[in-house]
């Protein structure tokens, strides 16, 4: 009996223990070539499909439909005491669209924004909350990610713009029913059934931006809170048996185990952002961003499990009692706190005949929302410096099938992670001390059409 109940519920709660998956991609490396080469400073300046991310308000810039397509790589090198953590990659495609027009003479654009992993649209991976895993780094950046916005230009010097932003959670649950063998495993029969529900989560952002005299432009955008929830329900109900399995000599020993469990597989902060952008000439354009970050109210990913183990014990069977299930370890609490990230971003374009090239740079500072790991927990995450650096060709009036333009843009960045001693409270702890270090390269080019 020992042999049988207690491992399927050590593999249950395994299988269904926490995922280090928080938030999307576009939170940690960007979202398309220009705005990421200008370290996302870009809340009071984007006019482009990265509007549908950063600023809804952006869109209505826009006179013309535009169309981009591009490609994310990032490679990770994140370290604890010098040892490679395999950290995955994140790649994929972005892009998306920004189709304008009027209505009653009113400005507006409709933008549509995605992010597709090309390997897969979202991972889940058990850990163990004692376990150390990069908390803001690991699976939590394989999402797919949609957005859609629309924005609106009552005045030529006011754009307000707001859109929802698509995820998908699993609902579910699996069943095994029949007669096992305590002492021929090989014999037992069961049958097994499996439910499973994909559902949409979705949440709000909004922006606005305002043209000043001077040339320029404030600009602020929020990004409502959201969590992804993984819910699984487990039901093993049949006969233990001892003896064959056909044998109606053999002892039978009816029960029933049960699980639930619930755990938060993506986490994103609610954000507000204000940004201004100064175009200091035609040519040279200098913004910056102030972005507050609410991690305070990040909960424990580890899973909520609620067990049960019910056996019908025969009469007269000595010694014969119905084993403890084990328990689920207490969950400790995050104490993450608020952040708040600055950005700037410098974009100098020089003419090239009717054409444009223009040269990016960028840098944020993200400190980290994870406190000291003295305890149980091993979220490791430091402070990072990320500098971005990025080039854009503009070509214009290429021809009678394209009387409008084409843009390339390409982008690398650089994440340096602060080092960072995790020192344990306890000398006898099982991980022990530590010292965390890292570095993420980010590449990535888009390439974006748009139509007169």
């Amino acid at each position: 009996m020992r042999a049988t109940a207690l491992p399927a519920a050590l593999a249950l709660a395994l299988a269904l223990a926490p995922a280090g998956a928080r938030a999307n991609p576009l939170d940690m490396y960007g979202f398309l070539s220009r705005s990421t080469a200008l370290g996302g400073a870009v809340t009071a300046d984007v006019g482009d499909v990265s509007a549908g991310y950063y600023n809804p308000a952006g869109l209505a810039r826009l006179r013309s439909f535009r169309a981009e397509l591009g490609y994310l790589y990032t490679s990770p090198s994140l370290n604890t005491d010098g040892r490679d953590n395999h950290v995955d990659s994140t790649r994929g495609f972005v892009g998306g669209l920004v189709a304008p027009g009027r209505v009653f003479r009113l400005p507006f654009a409709f933008g549509l924004a995605v992010h597709v992993p090309d390997e897969r649209l979202s991972q889940v991976r058990a850990l163990p909350q004692t376990q150390p895993r990069w908390e803001l780094y690991s699976v939590r950046l394989q999402r797919l990610y949609i957005a859609a916005s629309l924005a609106i230009s009552p005045w030529r010097w006011l754009r307000l713009g707001a859109g929802l932003v698509f995820m998908a959670s699993t609902r579910g649950g699996f069943d095994i029913s029949g007669r096992i063998s305590a002492t021929q495993p090989a014999n037992s029969a069961l049958t097994h059934g499996v439910d499973a529900d994909l559902t949409a989560v979705r949440y709000l952002q909004a922006g606005a931006q305002v043209d000043l005299p001077g040339n320029v432009t404030l600009g602020a955008a929020y990004r409502d809170e959201f969590k992804l929830d993984t819910a699984l329900d487990a039901d093993l109900q049949g006969q233990i048996v001892v003896g064959g399995i056909n044998d109606p000599r053999a002892l039978t020993i009816p029960g029933h185990y049960g699980l639930r469990s619930h755990v938060m597989t993506a986490f994103q902060p609610r954000q507000v952002a204000l940004g201004a952008v100064w175009r200091m000439t035609p040519e040279l354009r200098v913004m910056a961003d102030l972005m507050w970050v609410q991690w305070s109210r990040y909960e424990n990913p580890t899973a909520s499990l609620d067990v049960a183990l019910d056996l019908t014990i025969p009469a007269g069977v000595p010694g014969l009692r119905q084993p403890s299930v084990p328990q689920p370890a207490a969950r400790e609490a995050m104490r993450f706190h608020d952040t708040f990230v600055p950005r700037v971003g410098l974009e100098l374009t020089t003419p090239v005949g009717r054409h444009s090239l223009a040269f990016r740079l960028g840098y944020h500072f993200d400190p980290t929302p994870v406190p000291a790991q003295a305890g149980l927990t091993n979220f490791i995450d430091a402070s990072r410096h990320v500098a971005a650096f990025g080039l854009g060709l503009t070509l214009r009036r290429l021809g009678a099938l394209l009387p409008g333009t084409v843009v390339l843009d390409v982008h690398a960045s650089m994440q340096l992670l602060n080092s960072r001693s995790i020192v344990k409270a306890d000398p006898n702890d099982p991980v022990g001390d530590y010292l965390a270090t890292g570095t993420v390269l980010n590449l990535g080019t888009t390439l974006a059409v748009g139509f007169e």
